[in-house]
């Protein structure tokens, strides 16, 4: 062993090579590959679809836009369309405001049997069928169900009022059951904020509610928009809950989809699916967007 060696042993180790960045995409990179080809393929064969016509309950030879245009013509179709939305956005809207308090106690609940017993009280019904829900709901806002009689019982209606298959029923149904979206992500940031920041808070003087408005609020708004973007895209793709909880009479894209389906309309079906992935692509580009814009006006200001 030389004087050099020894008076640096580490000159014998073999040098440590860094971490293989690589890896990581190099294993994940045939999933992605598969799925984009699987989904780019499906977009593909629905987009030839839209321009084919259906002749005998098969789709006749040769390409056509008339599909297209009498979709984008009709005055139906924009109704669906504005119902659609409409249904997105209440819903998205309040499951926000019912969520974000519960995930906040969710969050302040400091006995983890409490905490276990509320996720399990929240998260269950995900573990049971949405038909099942959606029938209870049917017995819950019927002419004949508890609401109904409840109010009859203490004189504040004379007779039945109609909920089931009207849109107020499609949303009651709906936020219960893509509520534990919104939660879920609200949660997530919550657990994610630092102790030491609120702590500052009260040690400078500030409020609960001060400290809330301008310490907690602000660095959970990107979980808030993430269970915004679940629950309008889960909401506006729903076509269970309008069908039964509507009862018919509550159509939307969904609902034109299955149908159009049933009745072996693939062009008709392909156009609706094109239109129904738009706005979902859009809307989460739009929440994406005012996110960062949000981000890089705070952050330029400070």
């Amino acid at each position: 062993m030389t004087e050099a060696t020894a008076s640096h042993p580490t000159a014998m180790r073999p040098r440590s090579r860094g971490p293989r960045r690589w890896q990581p995409y190099a294993l994940s990179s045939p999933a992605v590959v598969i799925t984009t080809c699987v989904f780019a393929a499906s977009m593909a064969i629905l987009l030839t679809y839209s321009f084919r016509t259906v002749s005998g309950g098969t789709l006749a030879p040769g390409h056509t836009t008339a599909t297209w245009r009498d979709t984008l013509g009709s005055e139906f179709f924009w109704t669906i369309i504005f119902r659609t939305l409409k249904l997105g956005a209440l819903t998205a809207v309040i499951t926000a405001v019912i969520g974000y308090p519960m995930a906040y106690g969710l969050y302040r609940l400091r006995s983890p049997a409490l905490r276990a017993v509320a996720y399990v009280v929240i998260f269950s019904p995900l573990m049971t069928s949405i038909i099942v829900r959606l029938y209870g709901w049917s017995l819950v806002l019927g002419d004949g169900g508890f609401i109904n009689n409840l109010l009859m019982r203490l004189h504040l209606i004379d007779r039945p009022i109609r909920i089931l298959y009207e849109f107020s029923a499609v949303v009651v149904g709906l936020v219960h059951i893509l509520l534990p979206f919104m939660i879920f992500p609200i949660v997530s940031a919550l657990s994610q904020l630092d102790p030491m920041l609120e702590q500052a808070s009260n040690d400078l003087g500030a409020r609960w509610y001060t400290t809330f408005r301008r310490v907690t609020f602000p660095l959970t708004i990107p979980g808030l928009v993430a269970g915004l973007q679940l629950v309008f895209a889960l909401a506006i793709s729903s076509f269970a809950t309008p069908a039964l909880l509507g009862g018919g009479r509550v159509e939307v894209l969904g609902n034109q989809i299955y149908d159009s389906v049933g009745n072996l309309d693939w062009p008709g079906a392909a156009v609706d699916s094109y239109f129904l992935l738009a706005i979902s692509l859009a809307a989460i580009a739009l929440f994406t967007s005012a996110l960062r814009f949000r981000s890089a006006h705070t952050y330029g200001r400070r």
